[in-house]
């Protein structure tokens, strides 16, 4: 018996590890976040177009990239954000604001919001979801980032 649950776990290994999942990126041009501000309890969600930044309360938000994935796909959406602490006395004005630092800067999930958390005692910040928004310039890539965002998993 064990010898054959040992097998068994093996094959399910060795096909898995051989199986290759290969994951279409389609570029959005909004991504829309929602924002917590976990001392008051206060959420916002917030629809900002990629390569465009907000502010909410003290932190200035600024969407890199926001992608998702064909329908027949695994769903999945994903955007690359930069997160930065900014000077109150300044925040009404993007252009006169003065920044702090970086809190956080990499890739936010849908599916996974606490795989790649922003970590910060008074806010929490993740990703709802990617679109395409029509009354904003479609997000054209490189070729060459095209063929690297195909992303296969072995």
């Amino acid at each position: 018996m064990k010898k054959t649950l040992s097998i068994l776990i093996c094959l399910t290994f060795i096909f898995i590890s051989n199986s290759s999942f290969a994951f279409t990126n389609i570029p959005q041009n909004k991504a829309t976040i929602r924002a917590l501000n976990k001392q008051t309890g206060r959420t916002k969600d917030i629809e900002i177009p990629v390569g465009e930044q907000t502010i909410f309360e003290n932190i200035l938000i600024d969407m890199k990239a926001c992608f998702t994935r064909p329908e027949d796909e695994t769903p999945e959406e994903t955007s690359f954000v930069q997160i930065t602490e900014i000077n109150t006395g300044f925040k009404e004005e993007l252009s006169s604001v003065k920044k702090g630092k970086v809190i956080f800067s990499g890739w936010m999930f849908s599916s996974s919001p606490s795989l790649v958390a922003m970590e910060h005692p008074n806010y929490d910040i993740w990703l709802l979801e990617c679109k395409d928004d029509p009354s904003l310039a479609k997000i054209t890539l490189p070729q060459q980032i095209i063929n690297d965002n195909q992303t296969e998993i072995r």
